[in-house]
């Protein structure tokens, strides 16, 4: 009988442990799905950290004019791409060009050389993003962006769809929101910056410039204009269209242009878009260390 108290006793231990265990793994299940919604799961596919490493691609022509010229990060030249660089260009990264461009002149009296190599893995991320965000329900919707523009975050995604944009410098386009909101613009026609020594595009209370994608869908011309020393945020990005910057003008973000590219002097630093980590899978795991606590505290009392 001892023997038979003893072999119950235990059976129902162990099953008192597994019944623990199934409850917390339940337990962080719930809490899963309750915390899902506080991450940006809709741009998931947006992210661009592949190429992170880059602040300037072009898949046709990429022109640099001006000594002063400085790119901070990576810079690539696409399949079939020609370049013509100044004298002086530098550049803080590396420049890679694809195996099937011209590539007889990789010196150019920067300080830097050219790595060949196949990279047109990089213009199919970016027309594959492209698609994706143009592919996202807007969470608002504008004809033009062109005056005193403020747009206030939702505390996620903030999916917005225009028909063009163009700020003269005396206006400008404030994103305001947290260091979790991310701003992707779908540009039907072009982003015109015309107005010499302005800052249109002003973040606020803790949006960051890596969460600021411009998704240009412009098949032609310049989709991205911009005057003499003007100073943008955020990641451009036009896989059937052209770019050109006047003077002088300071970027921190990305471009990449699926034709041409014009450089004429100035400073673009890579800050390329990235979807923000995930934080509710952190709440996930505190609730699983805390189930397992409770779990073992019952295991201790018995």
């Amino acid at each position: 009988m001892a023997r038979r108290t003893g072999a119950t006793h235990q059976g129902s231990w162990k099953s008192l442990v597994f019944t623990s265990i199934l409850r917390t793994l339940g337990l962080c299940a719930v809490i899963s799905m309750l915390a899902l919604p506080l991450k940006s799961y809709a741009v998931d596919q947006l992210g661009l950290d592949s190429v992170a490493n880059f602040a300037v691609y072009a898949n046709g022509a990429l022109t640099v004019n001006g000594s002063s010229t400085t790119v901070n990060g990576d810079v690539g030249l696409g399949p079939n791409g020609t370049q013509n660089f100044s004298t002086g260009f530098n550049i803080n990264g590396t420049y890679l060009v694809d195996d099937t461009a011209n590539n007889n002149n990789l010196y150019s009296g920067g300080n830097f050389t050219g790595v060949v190599q196949n990279i047109d893995s990089v213009g199919a991320l970016v027309s594959s993003v492209s698609a994706y965000a143009a592919s996202l329900m807007p969470t608002k919707t504008y004809t033009r962006l062109t005056g005193y523009d403020t747009i206030t975050g939702n505390g996620g995604d903030n999916i917005i769809n225009v028909g063009s944009i163009s700020y003269d410098g005396l206006h400008s386009l404030t994103l305001t929101g947290g260091v979790n909101d991310v701003f992707v613009f779908n540009v039907a026609n072009y982003a015109a910056f015309y107005k010499a020594n302005s800052t249109p595009i002003v973040l606020s209370g803790g949006v960051t410039a890596n969460h600021v994608l411009f998704n240009l869908e412009s098949t032609s011309g310049n989709a991205l204009s911009v005057a003499t020393n003007i100073t943008l945020v955020g990641t451009f990005i036009a896989p059937s269209a052209s770019m050109s910057l006047l003077l002088s003008d300071e970027i921190y973000g990305g471009l990449f242009a699926g034709n041409n590219l014009a450089l004429n002097s100035g400073t673009i630093t890579a800050d390329v878009f990235a979807v923000p980590e995930p934080s509710s899978f952190a709440l996930v795991g505190i609730t699983c260390l805390f189930g397992l606590g409770v779990w073992s505290r019952r295991r201790q009392r018995r």
